[in-house]
């Protein structure tokens, strides 16, 4: 729990009471008629038993000394846990109805806007809806030379949109630059990141054109040198719940407008399509296709409830095979929060870094979907243990993670980088795969973008790099060295078409493919065609000819 000041302990104590109160039943059916979800707690008899309920409940959290299990459930998922007879209880801490202080809530006449704002920043209230999309619009309106604001689609109730912005030095070109994005509150009731991913926004365009800015170096670079994509809200229809003007968010709720989770919602490496049983969501989809469209190096996905960083994987007790870079980068994130907050905060579990299936073991998630199917560095911050925090802690919450939040988005610009292109036309091509041989594993190699162009964040080490793209002569790029926080350009790296038959002699199975045997059944010659230039250009021809006789 967090530790606090001692000035807030009165306010705390007074708050208890009503916060530590259990519902009783007749109150828990009114909660499932409004809301038309529940938050509770039970306790299994042994940590294998919790796998029985992963199939049909949202487990948010999970005690493996006590077997506590915090979860959540709509109604019909409610009605069949209470057909097992098990022992529950629902607080109503949980399952927070107040109301929170809204952006209309406040004098129009003592805000300090900024020129062509409707919002004050750092916020110290929630946006209604209108207020969030008129803003978002106003970022462009105002910065048009680095802000693109966009939708991805409506969401299921269809009044609302997914919105994004694209941070960029030439926003409207497509350059040779790694995409990084930000999404928050896909459960529309942890709310701490929507305002947060705004203050973000503002903070970049500030300290990019304001040359005095003690951070303009740092995040001049940032925008200079790649794309960063901002979706403050995930799940508005969620956030809005029983809101009919979009004004409110104290009936906020987890699920989205057919109360989904969508953070179960997405297919999954090992449980298959639909792990929840659920038809994908609109929401979904329009992640999905933008994942589809765009080659993001790295991602993260705000949450509350927790304060801590979750890496991959949720749904396998298996290491992800860029185990240690992860540890680097949650620990990091860990680190500059603390670092500027009061002792306590982002320390739960694990000092606040955790493997996913550690916490608790899930399918569907969009961190898992991401690493698995898109070859994008995806985690979890759980920003608040409160998941809707009164709007007076929101400025707190901002100064606490502001250094985090930036530098995560840098670790997207480290590790190895290059360009594929075809030898003879010297075209760029698109998904060719670059894995590190007796390293990468599910999912976890970079592929190359509509431009040919890859970014492989790596822990330091020295690495057998092996390029494959369909229809072309596998090459290798042998003890390529990484430093942690190093930027190392391949430069410009030339495949040459392979003949049919040659194609099916060399398409490799990488996931189990062993250094030493590949060296032993290919002989590999690297040439530097163009040593009078300043781009390092390699061209690794495979040769054996008897094998093609």
């Amino acid at each position: 729990m967090n530790k606090i000041t001692m000035s807030m302990m009165a306010f705390i104590m007074f708050l208890y009471p009503i916060y530590a109160q259990e519902l009783a039943k007749s109150e828990i059916n009114a909660l499932l008629d409004l809301q038309g979800e529940v938050t509770f707690n039970f306790k299994v008899d042994n940590n294998a038993q919790l796998s029985d309920f992963t199939h049909y409940l949202t487990i948010i959290n999970y005690d493996y000394a006590t077997k506590q299990v915090k979860a959540w459930a709509n109604q019909a998922q409610f009605k069949k846990f209470i057909n097992t007879d098990i022992s529950y209880r629902v607080y109503k801490e949980d399952n927070d109805i107040n109301k929170r202080l809204m952006s209309s809530d406040i004098d129009p006449l003592s805000k300090q806007l900024k020129q062509g704002y409707t919002l004050e920043f750092p916020l110290k209230a929630y946006p209604t809806y209108q207020d969030y999309a008129m803003q978002m619009q106003n970022f462009e309106n105002e910065h048009s030379d680095i802000v693109d604001y966009f939708s991805i689609g409506t969401t299921e109730q269809g009044d609302k949109e997914i919105l994004f912005v694209k941070i960029s030095d030439n926003v409207t070109t497509n350059e040779l630059e790694p995409k990084l994005l930000y999404t928050s509150t896909m459960h529309g009731d942890e709310i701490a990141g929507f305002p947060l991913m705004l203050n973000l926004i503002d903070y970049f365009i500030t300290a990019y054109k304001d040359k005095s800015h003690p951070d303009h170096k740092k995040i001049s670079k940032l925008i200079n040198e790649s794309e960063i994509w901002i979706n403050p809200n995930a799940n508005p229809d969620g956030t809005y719940h029983l809101s009919v003007d979009n004004t409110s968010v104290t009936f906020a709720r987890r699920g989205n407008y057919n109360n989904i989770d969508l953070n179960r919602n997405y297919p999954d490496n090992i449980a298959g399509l639909h792990p929840d049983g659920e038809k994908h969501q609109l929401e979904t989809k329009h992640f999905m296709k933008l994942a589809f469209d765009n080659q993001f190096v790295i991602a993260a996905n705000f949450h509350g409830g927790s304060e801590l960083v979750n890496y991959p994987w949720d749904n396998t007790f298996e290491r992800h095979a860029d185990d240690s870079w992860w540890k680097l980068t949650a620990g990091e994130y860990r680190k500059y929060a603390q670092n500027h907050s009061p002792f306590g905060y982002m320390d739960d579990k694990n000092n606040g870094i955790t493997n996913g299936a550690d916490w608790y073991l899930i399918h569907g998630s969009r961190q898992d979907y991401m690493n698995s199917k898109h070859q994008c560095k995806e985690l979890t911050v759980e920003l608040s243990e409160t998941k809707k925090p009164f709007a007076n802690q929101l400025t707190a919450l901002w100064r606490y993670n502001k250094v985090a939040l930036t530098n995560y988005l840098i670790q997207g610009t480290y590790g190895f980088r290059g360009i594929i292109k075809d030898a003879q036309t010297n075209l760029p091509i698109q998904n060719a795969q670059i894995k590190a041989i007796d390293h990468d594993s599910n999912g976890s190699w970079a592929l190359t973008d509509r431009n040919g162009s890859f970014y492989r964040p790596i822990y330091s080490g020295a690495y057998d790099l092996i390029i494959e793209a369909p229809n072309y002569k596998p090459i290798l790029l042998p003890r390529m060295l990484i430093d942690n926080y190093e930027t190392k350009s391949l430069g410009s790296i030339k495949l040459l078409p392979a003949l049919p038959k040659e194609d099916a002699l060399l398409t490799l199975n990488e996931a189990s493919l062993q250094s030493n045997t590949l060296k032993n059944k290919f002989s590999f010659k690297t040439y530097n065609l163009e040593s009078n230039s300043s781009e390092l250009t390699w061209i690794n021809l495979v040769k054996n000819i008897d094998l093609f006789r």
